[in-house]
């Protein structure tokens, strides 16, 4: 009963991060893209799309926490990983057209430049908005990633996987990283750039901004990417399906390894796998394999992982009961049955 109670508190604390993470990424949306109108910043309203990127990412995980991670039942024997997929889905293609939208802003305001037309220049407020933004932003993330700590401390207390409390995210938000860091950095600095001396600085805004769009468009079209392969039932990857496959033939009593299954359901995986065994084992003993690989297989991926195991002789050793009775029919001068 201690165990439940403190497997509800991690799982409070994870749906109270994805709350505050979701309140802070609108937050950050709605300042940036506010101060990069009224501060004539192109590059940081491409920053107010990276934001909502984030937005989008909280929100899914709250739905993923609500009606993904529920367990299957009589219409939906796989759950419901497929809905946060859709959902995942969805955010990217938003994504995508807001990335064209920034791409076509600042190629316009580049192209304005080329032409000899003086380019509107950012105000000095954007810059501050922009130091104040990546200010905000490390600061909830070192207070999130703190919770996140302690609610792992907690759920290894109690022997529960950690994958069990991971959400399949859109990109990693809210935590400090190398990547979020330069980002933030060369925000600041294309915005920072324009009140340098010389003319040849006024376009740095516009030319950072076409930069960060790129690399957004290409950040949702690779989602966009996954997400259609997981929807039509793409395996695995390669590496993932070798360790299976390795799992499976270092099992004992395990002879081989035949056909396998594999794909994506949302955060989860399903696995159907043929192995083979020697002919000479019991229905019993094969059973007892199969509930060995299974577990095994659990274990190194998550428990909400689908397992279907076939039980086989191996190939070539064994002759089937049907082959065996058309070879003596043959000898007795019968006619072979074809059922």
């Amino acid at each position: 009963m201690q165990a439940d109670k403190r497997l509800d508190e991690t799982h409070n604390k994870t749906r109270n991060r994805s709350y505050t993470g979701l309140a802070l990424s609108l937050i950050l949306t709605l300042f940036k893209l506010l101060v990069g109108i009224l501060g004539n910043s192109t590059l940081l309203l491409a920053d107010a799309v990276r934001s909502f990127s984030d937005f989008i990412n909280n929100c899914i995980k709250l739905l993923d926490y609500s009606i993904g991670s529920k367990p299957g039942d009589e219409s939906h024997n796989y759950g419901h990983g497929k809905i946060t997929t859709l959902c995942m889905g969805a955010g990217a293609v938003i994504l995508l057209f807001a990335s064209f939208h920034m791409i076509s802003l600042s190629f316009g305001e580049l192209l304005m430049f080329l032409q000899g037309k003086e380019p509107k220049m950012p105000e000095i407020i954007a810059l501050y908005a922009a130091i104040l933004a990546f200010i905000l932003r490390n600061v909830m993330a070192i207070r999130t990633e703190n919770l996140e700590l302690q609610a792992k401390e907690n759920s290894s207390k109690i022997n529960t996987l950690v994958k069990k409390l991971s959400i399949t995210p859109i990109k990693r938000s809210l935590i400090i990283s190398i990547k979020d860091l330069l980002i933030s950095c060369f925000v600041i600095s294309g915005i920072g750039c324009t009140f340098l001396p010389g003319k040849d600085f006024d376009i740095a805004d516009s030319f950072a901004a076409l930069l960060l769009s790129l690399y957004l468009l290409g950040t949702s079209g690779i989602l966009i990417y996954k997400i259609a392969n997981e929807l039509i039932e793409a395996s695995l990857d390669e590496e993932n399906n070798l360790r299976i496959r390795e799992i499976i033939n270092k099992t004992e009593n395990v002879k081989g390894s035949g056909e396998l299954k594999t794909r994506r359901i949302g955060k989860s995986i399903a696995i159907n796998a043929s192995v083979n065994v020697n002919n000479s084992l019991s229905i019993l003993e094969a059973a007892e394999i199969s509930n060995l690989v299974e577990e095994r297989l659990k274990a190194a991926f998550t428990e909400d992982t689908y397992v279907l195991i076939k039980i086989e002789p191996v190939p070539g050793k064994n002759q089937n009961f049907k082959n065996k009775g058309r070879s003596s029919n043959k000898k007795n001068g019968e006619k072979a049955s074809l059922f």
